[in-house]
């Protein structure tokens, strides 16, 4: 962690303040991460309750749920691009994907499993790498008193 000195002006002389901004950053991403998924799961839990009031939920609609996974994930992929490269003109990938939600259960299905899995992948991922990275400290801390 880099600790960076903050420094404010005052009357009297400088005050200064220490922040951590990889403590701030995380904690940041920390909520996000918890509200997208949270997103995700109502949408899922919205079509399948769809599906539940249509009396209807068969093979072939879960077919259509997954196949509809892959379009999901590039209209989430054209959204994400468009809203950080032109935010005016996010309105128009925004409202299909709205449109979309209202006229498909499967879609909704769809969308709520490409969020969570747009979170749970690169979550899954980090805790992989961070058990590696603590089991080969562990090792190589065993070989280096060892060495002594």
């Amino acid at each position: 962690m880099h600790n960076v000195a903050a420094a404010l002006q005052s009357g009297n002389g400088v005050k200064e303040y220490a922040m951590n901004s990889d403590e701030s950053t995380s904690q940041n991403i920390e909520w996000w991460r918890w509200i997208i998924l949270a997103f995700g799961m109502a949408l899922f839990l919205f079509g399948a309750w769809r599906f539940v009031l249509k009396h209807h939920f068969g093979f072939i609609d879960a077919i259509h749920c997954c196949l509809a996974v892959i379009p999901a994930g590039l209209l989430l992929l054209v959204i994400a691009y468009v809203v950080q490269h032109a935010k005016l003109a996010s309105v128009v990938p925004l409202a299909a994907a709205v449109a979309l939600l209202f006229s498909s259960p499967v879609f909704d299905v769809a969308l709520g499993l490409v969020l969570m899995g747009a979170i749970a992948g690169p979550a899954l991922s980090d805790w992989k790498n961070e058990n590696r990275l603590r089991e080969s400290t562990t090792t190589h801390d065993g070989e280096n008193e060892e060495l002594k």
